[in-house]
């Protein structure tokens, strides 16, 4: 079984295409969103009617569950695109049946997930202690105090979005009773990459997944519509199981995906240049810095 992992579409169309091409040509058998499907970006509607069209199973991100109830905690920039994405959700397009739709299946995303009802795998947006809103961030793993909990509440393999940054955090077991912990950057099949800042000691394009050796690990796939690890292309990943043997390690491997950023950039502007300046234009521009 061949499982590929997006998260953080935030509503960039020109991205999410990008990428379900890509995935077209990887021979998968499955699309899992971990969440964030809408928020900041200018094309809301047609991000959630693909999500619904491709993906098995879909996780409620904060921005989704801030576009449908109230923007709290957020910076102003996240708040206006909230509320600009709720008056888009309004719109009965075409008819009010795809508006009803919509709303339906925002309203219906679960939080947490197990995959398959197979224990070992776990899915979330944002933490395993809380699905929704906690960031756990690369220089979080050289803090095992901080990482034990969340390595506490699932069994084998938590996959979780939210940070936008691509990689994964290993919990290896020791002998002497101290788990100790690292996070490795995910790159793209060729290795290529942008700037980034600190906290990964290494970085990796493919991963065997060791659970038979007792090793958990917290998989973060990357943005699809805003990287945020100083890499502009679009950042997803791939899980392989074996089907002949349940118990066989899994697979990771990481992919990067080119688009046109400045076609986003451009509807942002062209929504201000129409009088609605409620999109900030850095969503736009900040989409060329993978930050």
């Amino acid at each position: 079984m061949r499982t590929a992992f997006i998260s953080d579409i935030h509503a960039n169309v020109h991205a999410f295409k990008a990428v379900l091409e890509d995935v077209r040509q990887h021979d998968i058998d499955r699309m899992v969103c971990l969440g964030d499907v809408i928020g900041y970006g200018p094309d809301p509607i047609e991000c959630l009617d693909l999500v619904q069209e491709h993906c098995a199973l879909t996780l409620l991100g904060n921005h989704d569950f801030a576009c449908r109830t109230e923007p709290v905690n957020f910076n102003f920039m996240a708040r206006d695109a909230a509320l600009w994405t709720r008056d888009r959700l309004d719109l009965p397009y075409p008819d009010e049946s795809a508006r009803d739709r919509r709303i339906a299946f925002l309203d219906s995303l679960p939080v947490r997930r197990l995959l398959d009802e197979d224990r070992r795998f776990l899915c979330v947006h944002g933490s395993s202690r809380h699905p929704t809103n906690e960031y756990v961030f690369p220089d979080d793993g050289a803090n095992m105090e901080r990482m034990k909990p969340l390595f506490g509440r699932f069994e084998g393999i938590c996959f979780e979005g939210h940070t936008h940054w691509p990689g994964v955090f290993v919990c290896e077991p020791r002998d002497e009773g101290e788990d100790v912990c690292a996070f490795y950057r995910g790159l793209c099949e060729e290795g290529r990459q942008g700037s980034f800042g600190g906290g990964t000691p290494s970085g990796i394009d493919r991963l065997v997944l060791r659970l038979s050796e007792g090793n958990k690990y917290i998989v973060n796939p990357g943005s699809v519509g805003q990287p945020r690890d100083g890499d502009s292309w679009a950042s997803w990943a791939i899980l392989e199981t074996p089907d002949e043997d349940p118990g066989a390690d899994p697979v990771l491997t990481f992919h990067r995906t080119n688009y046109d950023w400045m076609l986003v950039r451009e509807r942002i502007e062209q929504y201000r240049r129409d009088g609605d300046g409620r999109l900030d234009p850095f969503l736009g521009e900040r989409l060329g810095m993978g930050r």
